[in-house]
């Protein structure tokens, strides 16, 4: 006959212990699923409202298969399916965070002797949009509050954050470069443009210091940032909700910049919209990546930029 054990206190107190973490755990995952799905559902509505499209299939995920966040396929899906429009994800140039959204926004809050020595004209696009997010932030903008609220709030360079944490120590290095010279920027930029930027739903954590929020800010652009023609807004640089939330692989195609020519006279309207195209079959649960066509940078550019280093970046500096 068997005998069952009966567990010390001290057993159970670990036993309890430990379904006590993991119930906490299932409860904040459950938690992440529910932003996420709410974000994607917001972005979704605000997107196809501005004559945009994003597949029904797509699915927000923390964590994704690959990374802390990512995008995938929530059923199987086909190449070559004319109902998806051969696209993930096609944002129109009406939702984009540009150049000239940025000048027509912070402008007129900037009294004209501050511009006299401190033009906005003269700084270039990535300046521009970090200063416009840093302002929407502030105001808690609506229009905006979809992709505001996609945004990470601890955002992953290599420079931002617990520098300390850093085992490498040549890229603990070029991290503490970084963050000496992000910090002098931030200051000067705080200082010419801080005042007069909204700042009263800034998150606590930047307890209204300027030279935070423009910190976070231009950590944002760098890694989020897209390439872009200055005819779609004026600029070289420009931040498109969703499409920034794909993850990287050198593997799949990099984000489609449509003209003319990709959508034909009757969706002429649409030029200048970025597009995630469907480039195989997906599968349930497979994440979609995009190529960010950085074949140029060096390793620490893409830590610094991104927090990470891809493997073909790793590859370059050991040959």
């Amino acid at each position: 006959m068997r005998v069952a054990h009966r567990p010390s206190s001290f057993q159970s107190v670990i036993i309890i212990s430990l379904l006590l973490i993991v119930s906490i755990r299932q409860y904040h995952q459950a938690e992440a699923n529910e932003l996420d799905n709410d974000i994607l559902q917001a972005l979704t509505y605000k997107i196809e409202h501005l004559g945009g499209y994003v597949h029904p299939s797509i699915k927000l995920v923390s964590p994704s298969p690959c990374c802390q966040r990512g995008i995938i396929s929530s059923e199987d899906v086909t190449l070559g399916n004319d109902d998806d429009q051969g696209v993930w994800v096609r944002v129109p140039p009406t939702y984009h965070l540009t150049r000239d959204l940025a000048m027509q926004t912070l402008e007129p809050l900037i009294p004209k002797d501050v511009l006299e020595y401190a033009p906005l004209s003269t700084l270039d696009d990535g300046a521009l949009l970090l200063l416009l997010l840093v302002h929407l932030k502030g105001i808690g903008s609506k229009e905006w509050g979809p992709y505001l609220d996609s945004l990470p709030d601890r955002p992953g360079c290599g420079w931002y954050g617990d520098i300390n944490s850093i085992a490498d120590e040549e890229y603990k290095h070029v991290a503490q470069e970084s963050k000496r010279y992000v910090s002098r920027v931030a200051s000067g930029m705080a200082a010419d443009y801080g005042v007069f930027l909204a700042k009263e739903h800034w998150p606590r954590e930047w307890k209204n210091s300027a030279e935070k929020a423009i910190e976070w800010s231009l950590c944002i652009v760098s890694s989020r940032g897209t390439a872009a023609s200055p005819e779609y807004g004026g600029g070289v640089i420009k931040l498109v909700p969703l499409v920034d939330m794909f993850n990287h692989s050198p593997e799949h195609k990099g984000f489609k910049e449509l003209t003319k020519e990709d959508l034909g006279i009757d969706s002429s309207h649409l030029e200048g919209s970025f597009a995630v195209r469907i480039e195989k079959d997906y599968h349930p649960g497979e994440e979609i990546f995009v190529d960010y066509n950085l074949s140029d940078y060096a390793p620490e550019e893409w830590f610094m930029s991104h927090g990470f280093v891809p493997q073909e970046a790793s590859h370059r500096q050991e040959l």
